[in-house]
């Protein structure tokens, strides 16, 4: 976990003047009327959303029914993202829109009809790092990669016949025939698992969107507020002994067409303002100016980020500043375990949750313990039975020193005992110690999270859509904790 997303979670008073909001206990009714002061085009909002979501609406009536809330002046929405990863992608994926899901609920049960909350996912289809979107893991050993060439944004990208033999049986794989658009896959494979929930899918990448966010382009093209108002966060996290993670441009917005997505040079600066007032949907903004263009568009009270993106966001608050646009709540996303199989039997004391808590030396040795405790305390016995009885040397005071020497030597000797003691029990105990271990590595190997790595189809290839659907059901996830899927 990136350092300072660390010390935002536990609540380092030093970034406080980073920080909009507390997220541990938002003031949400200040949230809301700060957001009221900014209003935005609710009408071209919804029915943006409306098209880009007409072919999902016609058998889903709820979504529907929650993009057109947005035209009502007390809806809000709660938002997360991520790029449009094949079948998916990553777990995390799946539990960034859960948790958005959540909070959304909660905040409808809180003000019970004053204001309505409304999910939105927004979807990085204008990104162009294919290789984080066009690959999946089905299982620690076992990489599925599509082999189409892609140009331009992704979203824009037309799938082509180039997916490995292996995908023809997973569930979601249907969806992304040859001919049909990346980012409409992505959609269409998203609403298959949430239907119903009253998530919305949206993409910044159309022209009635980009319209909207016309003032916001041309603010950065001629006054450069991003470049210079980073400035001001990069010198307050030098203070505070932290290293910036972005590095703003003199103009943060991309050329964007089907095949580049490129920055522009300094001459261009008349081309892009008439792209600003014409064509704006020809620039797309980059990872600084994107949050600003989506609480520019959006009546948006809250964002759910995952580690690197609360990180980003620490960065934005001067910009934000700048622009005159309130900042949402950051609010970290929990993450989500999900254990498979019949796990092994373990000693008492150990939980289950305990095999992901140490390193894996370290585990071995906590396991040997438990189970050898009478071996442990065997020893400990004999070694305090037969301790030699230095304090009675303190009385002279000549023996001092021996003394203090014949102790130091002793405690030391003990805790050799007690390593001997370790290493019999690691012995007596080795297929038990293994067994744990064994299915430690088989559900997260050291140093991987399956979150990060394994897509929906690694635990339910034929029906994802169900089986994530019981998850959702059973697990109220945490911000910025580690919740558990399978243990009862």
């Amino acid at each position: 976990m990136h350092r300072l997303t660390a010390r935002y979670l536990a609540g380092d008073p030093s970034l406080v003047p980073l920080i909009p909001w507390d997220w541990r206990s938002p003031p949400w009714e200040k949230v809301i009327q700060l957001r009221q002061g900014f209003p935005i085009d609710r009408r071209v909002l919804t029915q943006a959303l409306l098209h880009q979501n007409a072919e999902l609406i016609r058998t889903d009536p709820i979504l529907r029914e929650n993009i057109q809330a947005l035209e009502a002046p007390h809806t809000y929405t709660v938002t997360t993202g991520q790029q449009p990863g094949w079948l998916t992608g990553p777990l995390y994926t799946l539990i960034k829109a859960t948790h958005t899901l959540q909070l959304a609920q909660h905040l409808n049960q809180t003000f019970q009809g004053r204001y309505r909350f409304v999910p939105i996912f927004w979807i990085a289809s204008e990104d162009h790092d294919a290789a984080e979107v066009r690959s999946i893991a089905l299982s620690w050993q076992l990489r599925l990669e599509y082999e189409g060439k892609f140009s331009g944004p992704v979203g824009r990208h037309r799938i082509e016949a180039a997916f490995p033999p292996q995908a023809q049986s997973l569930a979601l794989q249907r969806l992304w025939s040859p001919g049909k658009v990346w980012e409409a896959a992505f959609r269409e494979s998203m609403q298959e698992i949430f239907r119903g929930s009253g998530l919305v899918w949206l993409s910044s990448d159309q022209p009635e969107l980009k319209q909207l966010g016309t003032e916001l382009w041309v603010q950065e093209i001629q006054n450069q507020l991003t470049y210079h108002a980073h400035h001001l966060a990069k010198d307050y996290l030098r203070q505070i002994g932290e290293k910036p993670s972005l590095h703003a441009r003199h103009i943060n917005l991309f050329w964007l067409s089907d095949t580049e997505r490129r920055y522009p040079e300094v001459s261009e600066k008349k081309a892009l303002l008439n792209a600003a007032y014409q064509t704006p949907e020809r620039l797309s903004p980059n990872v600084l100016l994107r949050p600003l263009f989506q609480e520019y568009i959006l009546p948006n009270v809250a964002y759910v980020a995952g580690p690197a993106e609360v990180a980003y966001w620490l960065e934005l608050v001067t910009v934000f500043s700048a622009f005159d646009i309130p900042m949402p709540v950051i609010y970290p996303r929990g993450h989500l375990r999900i254990l498979m199989g019949v796990p092994p039997p373990l000693p008492q004391g150990v939980h289950l949750t305990h095999l992901w808590s140490y390193s894996q030396s370290r585990l071995r040795t906590l396991l040997a313990e438990a189970w050898g405790e009478a071996i442990l305390r065997q020893a400990e016995e004999w070694w305090y039975k037969h301790r030699p009885p230095h304090e009675t040397l303190y009385k002279e005071e000549s023996f001092r020193h021996a003394a203090r020497a014949l102790q130091n030597f002793w405690q030391k000797w003990g805790k050799q005992l007690r390593r001997a003691a370790t290493r019999k029990a690691q012995k007596q105990y080795a297929r038990e110690i293994k067994a744990a271990l064994d299915y430690r590595s088989s559900i997260e190997p050291e140093g991987n999270l399956q979150e990060r790595t394994l897509n929906i189809h690694a635990f339910s290839p034929e029906a994802p859509a169900d089986w994530w659907g019981q998850v959702a059901k059973k697990v109220q996830l945490k911000p910025g904790h580690m919740s558990w899927y399978g243990i009862e």
